[in-house]
């Protein structure tokens, strides 16, 4: 598999480096593109040379710093284009790409004990996409997500712990989905984990 990517853009810092943006328009060209498939058996997958790709859009980023212990950060990628343009499936929408996607996030920090009390709200959105390499797809295999995570805590230099939930408005996806099984007539859904809490403590040397 061969990728050759073309880019041209902005990057800038603004309002006394508070304030910074990033915008890039690409093209991007993959030859024999590697792609896993379903067997026609319905049992196993290969990895096979698919033929070409290419996707060209736009992609967006913004990060600023309204407070001196507050950062703001969102992100925004269009992808005007994402296809197979040889091989056979030629034609076809590229599995796991969405047209629109986006981010947004933000970090709160304080100075506490030697250290930091952070918490961090991060929103991630992907619109409808394909979850199966499979030529022929229905409408199960068309999926949209919508993830809210949340994480808070105290670090130092070596110290980290925190506690968070990820999945916040459990959100029930599939991030990849399987031809109908010629055996069972069962569709099978990979559902990405629900509404999920806990805990972290890590240790750094």
């Amino acid at each position: 598999e061969t990728t050759i990517s073309y880019e041209t853009g902005v990057k800038s810092t603004l309002l006394d480096s508070r304030l910074r943006t990033n915008a890039s328009l690409f093209l991007t060209e993959i030859s024999d593109y590697q792609v896993q498939q379903q067997l026609e058996t319905g049992i196993g997958t290969r990895v096979s040379n698919q033929g070409d790709v290419e996707t060209a859009g736009l992609d967006l980023s913004i990060e600023g710093l309204p407070l001196p212990n507050l950062t703001l950060s969102a992100g925004l990628l269009y992808l005007d284009k994402r296809e197979i343009t040889s091989g056979p499936d030629k034609g076809l929408e590229l599995p796991f790409t969405a047209e629109w996607s986006g981010t947004l996030s933000a970090t709160l920090v304080f100075p506490w004990a030697q250290g930091y009390l952070f918490t961090r709200a991060d929103y991630s959105y992907m619109d409808d996409h394909l979850t199966n390499a499979a030529a022929e797809t229905d409408e199960k295999d068309i999926q949209e997500r919508t993830t809210v995570n949340l994480r808070t805590g105290w670090r130092d230099d070596h110290w980290n712990f925190s506690v968070w939930a990820k999945n916040l408005t459990d959100d029930a996806y599939a991030s990849l989905t399987a031809e109908t099984l010629p055996l069972t007539g069962m569709d099978a859904y990979f559902l990405a984990p629900p509404r999920t809490y806990g805990a972290t403590l890590r240790y750094d040397f």
